[in-house]
């Protein structure tokens, strides 16, 4: 069955937006080009490279550009700055023009201590003539057009997203991404997928619903529950790069499937070639480390598969160990994979 969404005014600077239904989030750590590029494999229409500081940017700081790896990259990609400075906002967004993207997102959503404190991501939701400000200058100054994504409100008390939704809108943002909850949540309890429904309804432009999606099961119970344009998923893709081929057989009416012990090795595989390609041995090693966390997580056996793979930082070692593991056939999927699905909140 095909999923009911709201028609959306689409602006005539992204018409290929129209068919964006799967994007992957921006996260730090996580988003690098390697990861994107596994992710685009397996459905997801659009990524984002991880977020980057404004203030980095400006300053030329090394290890900031150095976020924004996007050039030559097939596929559309985004990049989202965030910072509380509209000065430093408009100077990034002017730097990066001659940077290959097809977006510039601003970050309202980000809950972590060291962006908050500095008054950046979601600590902007509650300083709207600021967060205003920001806009404005980033907008002005963007060669590319302008999306942003928020959070529900700061806290229970100041649940904003409408007056933040419609002045984005106002201001020429192209879409909106909203996780549903606060920052004082971060990402305990339920998203709120009432609230991303509720913005739908009122907002001409797409909104993106973030929150809760862990599988095909999750993405269809959301679209079907607020009328979403697409999803973005975060912290559920960590690990799960097959999320976005469950999404996309929920899109195309097909049966969804989890993958086998097979492919997961080989992606993996590939997952630890990129990295090393771009950070070296070791570090590439211990950047694959956070996915395989998870990648394996419910299979009997997992625990000691970890281990293995953690006691080395030479890939060629890592390569081998899951060959071996995906040649014995690796463990059957537990049952409950299906029925009761681990679930991990998207960023």
């Amino acid at each position: 069955m095909t999923l009911d969404r709201k028609p959306v005014r689409i602006d005539p600077r992204i018409p290929w937006f129209e068919e964006v239904r799967r994007l992957l989030s921006p996260m730090a750590g996580v988003t690098d080009r390697p990861f994107r590029e596994i992710c685009r494999r397996f459905g997801a229409d659009m990524g984002f490279c991880e977020f980057a500081s404004a203030s980095g940017l400006t300053y030329g700081g090394e290890a900031t550009w150095k976020l924004v790896d996007t050039e030559g990259e097939e596929g559309l990609v985004g990049v989202q700055i965030f910072g509380n400075d509209p000065e430093h906002m408009a100077t990034a967004a002017r730097l990066l023009r001659d940077k290959r993207m097809d977006v510039l997102d601003i970050n309202f959503g980000c809950p972590a201590k060291k962006v908050v404190k500095k008054c950046g991501g979601s600590a902007l939701l509650a300083d709207v003539p600021l967060l205003e400000k920001i806009v404005r200058a980033v907008i002005a100054e963007s060669a590319v057009p302008v999306s942003a994504k928020i959070r529900t409100g700061w806290d229970a008390d100041s649940v904003n997203y409408r007056e933040v939704g419609l002045l984005l809108q106002e201001l020429g943002v192209v879409w909106v991404t909203m996780h549903g909850r606060t920052r004082a949540q971060k990402f305990t309890g339920r998203a709120d997928w009432d609230g991303i429904a509720d913005l739908v309804g009122i907002l001409d432009i797409p909104v993106i619903g973030n929150g809760d999606v862990v599988d095909g099961a999750s993405y269809r119970a959301m679209v079907e529950h607020t009328r979403c344009h697409g999803v973005m998923i975060g912290r559920g893709a960590i690990g799960n790069p097959w999320i976005f081929e469950q999404m996309r057989a929920v899109d195309e009416n097909r049966p969804v499937r989890a993958p086998d012990f097979a492919a997961m090795c080989a992606t993996t595989c590939d997952h630890i070639r990129g990295e090393v390609a771009l950070r070296g041995e070791k570090q590439g090693c211990l950047v694959v480390r956070k996915h395989i966390a998870r990648t394996f997580r419910g299979y009997p056996g997992a625990a000691a598969l970890r281990r293995r793979l953690y006691a080395t930082t030479d890939s060629a070692t890592m390569i081998a160990i899951l060959r071996e593991a995906a040649a014995a056939g690796g463990p059957p999927l537990p049952a409950r994979h299906d029925t009761e699905p681990i679930r991990e909140d998207a960023r």
